[in-house]
C-alpha cells in the first residue's frame, strides 16, 4: 500500500535533501581538487568537508624554501569524506593548505618566488608553467563561472532529482 503522501511528504523532502547536500559536497570538493593546481599534492589534498569553517593551517609538504622547487607528484583524487549532517547543520567546503589564498589568486595574497618577492599565482604562472585547468582564475571560472552550478545539478540528479 503507498505511503500517506501528505503524511510523509515534508520528511521524505528532508531526507531527499540531505541526501543531495551529501553528494553535491563531495562532487564539488572532487572538482574542487581535480580543476586546482597540483604540485607536492598538498593543495589538492587538503580539500575537505566540515561541519565548520576550515582553517588553513597545513604546510606544504614536503615544506622547501622559496629557492627550490620540489619535483611534482602525480594527481590522486581521492572521493572526499562528508559528515553527516541534518538538514538545519551547515556543510563547509575549505582548504587546509596554508597557502590556499594563494593557490585559488586571491587578491593580496601571495608566495616568495625563487629571488624571495611576493607573487601572486597569476605573476607565477608568467615563469612557469601552471598545473591548474583553466589557468590562473580557475578558482573564480569554477565558482563565478557557472561550472559549480552544474556540479550542484549533477548531484542531485545522482539522488534522485531531476
Amino acid at each position: 500500500m503507498p505511503k500517506d503522501f501528505k503524511k510523509n511528504f515534508t520528511k521524505d523532502l528532508g531526507k531527499a535533501i540531505t541526501k543531495g547536500r551529501k553528494e553535491v559536497a563531495k562532487t564539488v570538493t572532487r572538482s574542487l581538487i581535480e580543476k586546482g593546481p597540483w604540485w607536492t599534492g598538498t593543495f589538492g589534498e587538503n580539500w575537505i568537508v566540515s561541519k565548520s569553517p576550515v582553517q588553513a593551517t597545513k604546510k606544504r609538504k614536503p615544506d622547501f624554501p622559496h629557492y627550490l622547487i620540489p619535483d611534482p607528484t602525480a594527481r590522486q583524487i581521492k572521493n572526499p569524506r562528508v559528515p553527516n549532517v541534518t538538514l538545519n547543520q551547515d556543510l563547509y567546503i575549505g582548504n587546509r593548505a596554508k597557502y590556499a589564498g594563494f593557490a585559488i589568486n586571491a587578491p593580496g595574497q601571495t608566495r616568495p618566488n625563487l629571488k624571495g618577492n611576493p607573487v601572486t599565482y597569476a605573476e607565477h604562472g608568467r615563469d612557469f608553467s601552471l598545473t591548474a585547468t583553466g589557468g590562473p582564475n580557475w578558482y573564480n571560472i569554477y565558482t563565478k563561472g557557472g561550472l559549480i552550478n552544474k556540479d550542484i545539478a549533477l548531484a542531485f540528479k545522482k539522488v534522485g532529482f531531476k
